[in-house]
């Protein structure tokens, strides 16, 4: 876990280090995540039934102007993910690092619309689960602690305040010992306001 941090924030650093002569605005970001994993059977069916699980998304960035409304955003992102079954949930809790290049487009004074897509890379921290006795997913459950996906959204902003809208799309089988073609993915949409600095 240390290693992948550590390199996380080396990437982070040297990409600030190089575009040192470029503007680099800073956010700051709180968001609603409504997690639903994407889970499939042993057969490759699909697991119907799995409700929305609504959680809590907070994330830091920074963007790096590359050219006239070309940005790299760079950030560090913590996220609830999981599924509620019928009668019970189960929740993911990651550290992502997102790296997303975007596109802001001026409308006037003041407003401005933005446009941002990229990979994603995390790790899991912890679970929480409102099953007596459950165990941690990631230490004795069956889940993986490394996480990869794609992640997109749009905002809208006005005087540095603005609202995000965007989803994250897991691409990696969470499943530590997946049997046949079972499969776990997280998947989740978040809306979420946030201050550009």
């Amino acid at each position: 876990m240390k290693k992948l941090f550590f390199a996380a924030f080396a990437l982070v650093a040297g990409v600030l280090s190089a575009q040192a002569q470029n503007a680099i605005h800073p956010r700051v970001e709180v968001a609603g995540n409504f997690a639903r994993s994407v889970i499939t059977n042993v057969d490759g069916s699909s697991v119907n039934g799995l409700k929305v699980r609504p959680g809590f998304r907070a994330s830091v960035a920074a963007e790096i102007d590359l050219a006239a409304g070309v940005y790299l955003a760079p950030g560090i992102t913590f996220r609830q993910e999981g599924a509620k079954f019928a009668n019970s949930s189960l929740g993911l809790n990651y550290l992502s690092v997102p790296v997303d290049l975007g596109i802001r487009v001026g409308l006037g004074d003041n407003l401005a619309v933005s446009v941002e897509a990229g990979p994603s890379f995390a790790y899991g921290i912890s679970s929480v689960s409102d099953v007596k006795g459950a165990v941690d997913a990631f230490k004795e459950g069956g889940f993986k602690r490394f996480d990869a996906g794609f992640n997109a959204s749009a905002a809208l902003e006005y005087s540095k305040v603005y609202l995000r809208v965007g989803t994250e799309l897991g691409l990696v089988n969470t499943l530590k010992e997946a049997v046949q073609k079972a499969s776990n993915k997280n998947s989740s949409f978040f809306v979420g306001v946030g201050y550009r600095f």
